[in-house]
């Protein structure tokens, strides 16, 4: 036999659909038809009853008259049955499932309401009147004051049926319903969270909602995310269905109570984002050339992004994706580039031609909508919230003024732009076509204005890019010695006798002998160059005419160097200061430095002599190569 329940249910359903009221509880009252239902579920009651004893008649009948039919039985007595044996025929079975429904309807009518409950009837003032729809403010008020009475109840009670309906609260429950839902709570608090009817589930997350059974603010939402898995993984099917619901009202939670831990977990829209950056690139370059945005966005007002931010923008707010296209990974920079100067051209050329800025056209302007915290749930507020604005990101804000929220998003952007992706397509198109690129495109069907834009802004980076190579100048850093040498070399042939301060005379070039390591050390009247401690007494700083050696004295140079590089090598091993080795007719020291460092390149494998600003000292790790040469 059906269960009537299950019947009712269906009725119920059925007329809901007929008058489109599944999902609308403001208007709309079940109660002429639970009347109706309960009328109905007595007489199925009555007439179940009748055809069991029908049954129960004609079986009896039945075996009867096969008794009458059958021979007389033998003498042998047959063993007795079992007390508990009884025939296994249909009409057994009705009987049987006629007397389980009666068994559960006689603990349903005889079985005692507790006092608790009948308290709590006795808010409902005898029933639930119209006035009293699912989802109007008396509802909710009246479901808020019964669950606040029964906070603290608990009950121990075997519920054998089930409960179906949409906002559910206490009021639509029977009595019998109100007791499993009870005792079913009492395990969830305790910990055991155990499959029930989906109805159940809702009202204990209205419950948490309006703080019953939990402390307001963040443990409230920690208990409704751990119920909502909890229940999931007891019952998935209608698990899923809860979660649903739930994730939405969570949200909702954070934002009415504020909780910034909670809101910090919301990740902000890619879309969106990648919206918002093009609305300050356009805003900046609107400003730039002298025009004012028609709609002014405050989440735009940042600095403008730089040229790799709106070309990922572009690929990301468009439906063709740029970004990942073979060209613009073989020339990202070009590419990106094209991008940026033909987004600035739709922008001025939208400003000049058309009523809306261009990314405004793509994806709309700023949103502010009403919005409805807890939708579709049983909720109720005891007085009005107070004005706030809650931030979740810069995309996305709460407004609340006077009771009523308002939701406010930067832009209302739902979906990829095939606008936009059209444009990328044809800068992708164009620049393989005029590159010869070897994975060419489609081409596609796009406004002549469009083409010509792209093809202006390829001839400007093509023609910038073809004007900086022409600027750049490569040094090539192996030549500088040569050209200081020669530099060195004129400047000594433009010395006048008296500048070079000796008489004139044929000027004898030295020879260069090759490196001779088994050479005895430096001869004993070779003059020696004493350092002077920087604490030492302050005496006045010889000339450098005075402290440089006449040519005639010079000792012999070693591993080719000139007697004025061996000179200046000695002084620097004895830590006299460069200015101090060199006479005014000398070449710099720079260029000095320089041939000492290619002469001995050869032969200890490194520069020897390094700057410290202006001047040059020997590197420390190569001292004692250095002091070996010398001496050779």
């Amino acid at each position: 036999m059906a269960n009537i329940d299950d019947i009712l249910e269906q009725l119920l359903n059925d007329r809901r659909l007929k008058e489109g009221a599944a999902f609308s509880s403001h208007t709309y009252s079940d109660q002429p038809i639970i009347e109706r239902g309960s009328d109905l579920k007595a007489r199925m009651e009555q007439r179940a009853a009748e055809r069991a004893e029908h049954h129960q008649r004609e079986a009896e009948r039945r075996r009867r008259r096969a008794k009458r039919r059958q021979p007389s039985p033998e003498p042998t007595p047959a063993p007795a049955p079992r007390p508990t044996e009884q025939p296994n025929n249909w009409a057994n079975t009705v009987s049987n499932t006629a007397q389980r429904f009666f068994d559960t309807l006689d603990s349903a009518l005889f079985t005692p309401t507790p006092e608790r409950i009948r308290e709590m009837r006795r808010l409902e003032n005898g029933g639930m009147p119209r006035s009293l729809g699912y989802g109007s403010r008396a509802a909710s008020a009246l479901f808020h004051a019964q669950a606040t009475m029964m906070e603290d109840y608990e009950d121990d009670y075997d519920f054998p049926g089930t409960f179906v309906q949409y906002f559910p609260t206490y009021a639509a429950m029977t009595d019998q319903q109100l007791r499993g839902y009870f005792s079913w709570r009492s395990k969830v608090r305790a910990g055991h969270v155990s499959p029930a009817p989906l109805s159940f589930a809702f009202v204990y997350v209205y419950e948490l909602l309006g703080g019953i059974g939990t402390t307001p603010g963040t443990q409230a939402l920690s208990d409704l995310k751990a119920f909502g898995a909890a229940y999931h993984d007891a019952d998935p099917i209608h698990g899923t269905q809860l979660l649903s619901y739930l994730r939405r009202w969570t949200f909702d939670y954070a934002v009415y109570h504020n909780l910034e831990d909670a809101l910090r977990e919301a990740v902000p829209n890619p879309l969106r984002t990648a919206v918002l950056t093009l609305f300050r690139a356009e805003h900046s370059h609107l400003r730039e050339q002298g025009y004012a945005p028609r709609i002014d966005n405050a989440a735009a007002a940042d600095a403008s992004p730089s040229t790799d931010e709106l070309f990922s923008a572009l690929g990301n707010a468009a439906s063709y994706h740029i970004c990942d296209s073979r060209m613009a990974k073989e020339d990202h920079e070009l590419v990106a580039q094209v991008c940026e100067r033909v987004f600035n051209a739709l922008v001025v050329h939208c400003a000049k031609r058309r009523k809306t800025d261009f990314v405004e056209g793509l994806f709309g302007y700023a949103v502010r909508d009403p919005y409805t915290m807890f939708s579709a749930a049983v909720f109720f507020e005891e007085a009005p919230h107070p004005n706030c604005t809650v931030t979740i990101n810069e995309q996305e804000q709460f407004v609340c003024k006077n009771g009523r929220w308002m939701h406010l998003l930067a832009c209302e952007a739902r979906d990829r732009s095939s606008d936009l992706g059209l444009i990328l397509h044809t800068i992708d198109f164009e620049l393989r076509q005029r590159l010869s690129f070897a994975y060419p495109l489609k081409e596609r069907q796009a406004p002549k204005y469009v083409k010509t834009i792209v093809r202006n802004a390829i001839d400007a980076c093509l023609a910038e890019r073809a004007e900086a190579e022409k600027r750049r100048i490569t040094i090539d850093r192996s030549k500088l010695t040569g050209i200081r040498r020669a530099a060195a070399i004129t400047q000594e042939a433009l010395l006048t006798d008296e500048e070079r301060g000796e008489e004139a005379a044929p000027t004898v070039a030295p020879t260069v002998a090759p490196l001779q390591p088994q050479i005895p050390l430096m001869e004993e009247h070779e003059p020696k160059v004493e350092h002077v401690p920087a604490a030492a007494p302050v005496a006045p700083a010889p000339s450098p005419v005075a402290t440089a050696a006449p040519a005639g004295d010079e000792a012999p140079a070693p591993a080719g160097l000139s007697p004025l590089e061996a000179r200046v090598l000695r002084g620097l091993l004895g830590g006299t200061p460069a200015s101090q080795l060199l006479a005014p007719t000398d070449p710099f020291v720079s260029v000095v430095a320089d041939s000492i460092n290619e002469k001995l390149f050869d032969l200890i494998g490194d520069a020897v002599i390094e700057f410290d600003g202006d001047e040059p000292r020997i590197i420390e790790d190569y001292l004692d190569d250095v002091r070996e040469v010398i001496a050779s």
